[in-house]
């Protein structure tokens, strides 16, 4: 089965939480929280026997996002040192950088740029604040807590776009605020849409705006011990900044830490799915006590899940907790670089646990990664829907490759520029296991993606959308598959306008795998459940033969598979997505490459078939 679709739809159905949060929706109330076995989840799930990590970053509804600060009176200025409020202007306050404190009652008012000062504390009173604020430089919004009463900042659904926004605000910080019930359009978002620079989101609830999504991470952006769930479309995402990188052009620097990212995309914009062999047709993978009547309508374009990243560069995303999202959990899509994933706790996803999508140099440590792709994978039954997806990503070394980001606040950002890795990650119960993909069809001019690669410099020498429309059909391949120089300029058109997943390592990793836990995984309903490896499909973009990509990524991009330790009946596809020897064996997949012809004879290549060897997963152990 070939993919007829230019992206990956991410179709599929929420497993919930075992004490999930349930919704009850009564006009426009707000949604009630309370909690409910879940029906979807198998008994015999080994993450509802074993649980999952005990350093899991649960935020939402917990102590942490409760204000310590409980003054409860007369509104106006205040002098620092006042009981119950923020301290500020000593470097040992609670915000050193600011020089006056208002407090402001809660009361139904919007707040112009012009009406707010900089480097001034704004302290919302515990109550329901409705509006929003056009924030200055250094401003704080902070909340309070009084009479088991907090601070809420709301759009009450009255037609409010954002809470807390700016077109030029540096240095903006968010504190001890549930903020709720905005209405960003879809791609954007309630908090900080206009992308500035240096703004620390912590401590606050993010919930129920919609259809777009919740916060933005722009450039020198920390979002920290926030809860962030129930929104239309992200909880967050991070894309075009005011200040953007030299290279990728997005935010760089960002910081995503011990953070609970859960139950967004309540709108949908996954879009509907089918499978006949258990009755699907047309089916909504929101179940209908979490869908927000204030969505309106909306079409599923495959942007959606916990976070989304565009066009990064030194991006941490560290011990969160992230869950029960439809769509992906965490997605780096489109020309990302330097992307650090460790720590985290990824379960019950609708899709993939972790996504790398035409994107160069990650690291993806120790997370913890579990029941997630339970329906996206009934939903695209014959295509590996696993837990770590890399597609057309890895740190391509051609032309020197992509290399750390350079901006001076990025110094504490790691840098992959010449091995991306995927290691000690704990995989429980997924769909599949780990898939390195590359689509043939997809490149720099291939009238889909609106990016180019990054390869090439910093500067003029970079590859471009025309130069690679020009160039790429007389792009040409030797036969120890590196790109020869053609076109006008002579250049390597074929390595310097292709994404490729490229200098991967996959090691260390433990995956644990018993279909028995996970409901329609059969060779009926899911024939491909329990998926992994790695393939392309024949296509190119140019002169080659078809099986070129297939080839090149198999044998020839140093993509290694080692050490890792396998529970259950995984399998592995390889080569070709048309292989008729899909998946498979595990002698196959492990056999030295010396035993065989890397897919190269003329056989071969006429019919797509072909069993190997592969020579993966050397020192691994595989116990069926």
């Amino acid at each position: 089965m070939t993919m007829t679709v230019h992206h990956r739809r991410w179709l599929a159905v929420s497993v919930s939480a075992c004490c999930a949060l349930v919704l009850a929706i009564a006009g426009i109330r707000p949604w009630q929280h309370t909690q409910s076995p879940d029906p979807h989840r198998s008994a015999g799930s080994a993450v509802a026997a074993a649980g999952v990590p005990s350093t899991t970053s649960t935020i939402c509804g917990r102590s942490i996002l409760r204000s310590p600060y409980h003054y409860h009176g007369a509104p106006g200025s205040y002098p620092s040192g006042t009981a119950g409020l923020p301290t500020y202007g000593t470097s040992h306050s609670d915000f050193p950088n600011d020089t006056a404190g208002i407090v402001l009652p809660p009361e139904a008012k919007n707040y112009q740029n012009w009406q707010l000062k900089p480097d001034t504390v704004y302290y919302l009173e515990p109550g329901l604040h409705i509006g929003s604020f056009a924030a200055n430089t250094n401003d704080v919004f902070v909340g309070g807590y009084s009479g088991r009463t907090g601070t809420t900042l709301s759009g009450n659904y009255a037609g409010y776009p954002w809470a807390v926004a700016s077109d030029s605000a540096v240095g903006v910080t968010i504190e001890y605020l549930t903020i709720e019930k905005y209405q960003p359009v879809v791609n954007q978002v309630a908090i900080n849409q206009g992308g500035n620079t240096g703004w620390t989101i912590q401590y606050d609830t993010i919930t129920l705006n919609v259809p777009g999504g919740g916060a933005f991470a722009a450039t020198d952006n920390v979002l920290r011990d926030n809860c962030m769930t129930l929104n239309g479309q992200y909880g967050f995402q991070s894309a075009a900044a005011v200040d953007g990188d030299s290279l990728t052009t997005g935010p760089y620097n960002v910081t995503i830490e011990d953070n609970e990212i859960s139950y967004n995309d309540t709108c949908d914009l996954s879009g509907l799915l089918n499978n006949s062999a258990i009755g699907w047709h047309d089916h909504n993978p929101v179940p209908a006590r979490y869908r927000n009547p204030r969505c309106g309508a909306v079409t599923g374009d495959g942007d959606q899940g916990g976070f989304k990243l565009w066009a990064t560069d030194g991006v941490t995303i560290k011990g969160n907790y992230i869950h029960d999202n439809w769509g992906p959990g965490g997605w780096a899509d489109t020309d990302n670089a330097n992307t650090t994933w460790t720590g985290n706790v990824i379960t019950r996803n609708e899709s993939v646990g972790i996504v790398e999508e035409i994107s160069y140099n990650f690291s993806i440590t120790d997370n913890y990664i579990a029941d997630n792709d339970w329906t996206d994978g009934l939903g695209n039954p014959r295509f590996p829907q696993t837990a770590i997806y890399i597609s057309e990503s890895g740190s391509d070394t051609t032309f020197g490759g992509v290399p750390a980001c350079p901006e001076a606040s990025c110094a504490q950002q790691a840098s992959y520029s010449t091995r991306s890795v995927i290691s000690g990650n704990v995989l429980v119960d997924n769909g599949g296991s780990i898939f390195l993909w590359q689509n043939s069809n997809r490149y720099c001019a291939d009238g889909f993606d609106g990016a180019c690669t990054l390869v090439g410099g910093r500067s003029s020498s970079r590859f471009t959308i025309a130069a690679c429309k020009a160039n790429l059909p007389s792009a040409m391949v030797s036969a120890s598959y590196t790109g020869q120089k053609t076109g006008s300029p002579r250049r390597d058109w074929w390595d310097g306008c292709v994404w490729k997943t490229e200098n991967v390592s996959v090691t260390g990793n433990t995956i644990t795998f018993n279909p028995a836990h996970i409901p329609g995984c059969n060779t009926t309903a899911w024939p491909d459940c329990g998926a992994g490896g790695i393939f392309s499909e024949y296509g190119g973009p140019a002169g080659p033969g078809g099986w070129v990509v297939p080839t090149e990524l198999t044998f020839f991009q140093n993509d290694v598979w080692s050490g890792n330790v396998y529970h259950g009946p995984s399998t592995f596809f390889a080569w070709n997505q048309g292989n008729g020897n899909n998946p498979v064996s595990w002698a196959d997949w492990t056999g030295k490459l010396t035993r065989g012809d890397e897919c190269s004879s003329s056989g071969e290549r006429q019919s797509g078939f072909c069993v190997g060897p592969f020579g993966q997963d050397a020192g691994s152990t595989y116990h069926k």
